[in-house]
């Protein structure tokens, strides 16, 4: 009797097993093979629902988006305008080891941009993201003719403090990055 599988789960394992393998080790141990092995399955595990890598990439990020848009509207829910932007800057930040795993696997990938032309929708999709949503949650508090440069702004403060804290993990930790983040708002007035 065929083995009932739960298709939307497989995925997910799928997705989430290749995050860990990008994180760690970079876009050059990603191979449907490793993450097979990751799996401990066969490569037909993976090559059932991801053919090729670019799919897998694809899939990667349509997934990581899906799961920002519920994780943020839960914890936003029933804050205040500037407490939803608070809380989308500090959700940007890599506070925690798993949001630094995720941070460093981003990072990894953006070195491997120039030679593996899959990589760039994932950039793409992801910078339009972000910048979608610190534009819904800036729209509310700033004057119209300053929203986009107040995107900017904070899209490059917020990249800076990322990069410094998968750099120089020790010399970053949380504490150290909501207290640049605070004097950040307060000096933008936020």
């Amino acid at each position: 009797m065929p083995r009932h599988v739960d298709h939307e789960q497989r995925r997910r394992d799928i997705t989430a097993a290749a995050m860990r393998i990008l994180a760690e080790r970079g876009l050059g141990a990603l191979t449907l093979k490793s993450l097979a092995k990751a799996l401990g399955g066969s490569i037909t595990l993976v090559t059932h629902f991801y053919s090729t890598r670019a799919e897998l990439l694809q899939a990667i990020t349509e997934r990581v988006l899906e799961e920002y848009d519920v994780e943020l509207a839960d914890l936003e829910e029933g804050a205040d305008d500037r407490t939803r932007l608070h809380i989308l800057l500090e959700w940007m930040l890599p506070l925690d080891e798993e949001t630094w795993i995720s941070e460093c696997g981003r990072i990894a990938l953006l070195g491997q941009r120039e030679d593996d032309p899959s990589i760039g929708p994932f950039f793409d999709m992801m910078d339009a993201r972000m910048r979608d949503y610190l534009r819904e949650h800036l729209a509310p508090l700033v004057e119209a003719d300053r929203l986009e440069v107040m995107v900017d702004m904070l899209r490059v403060t917020l990249n800076g403090i990322v990069l410094c804290a998968v750099e120089h993990r020790g010399e970053w930790p949380a504490e150290r990055q909501l207290a640049v983040l605070r004097q950040m708002l307060a000096a933008f007035s936020l």
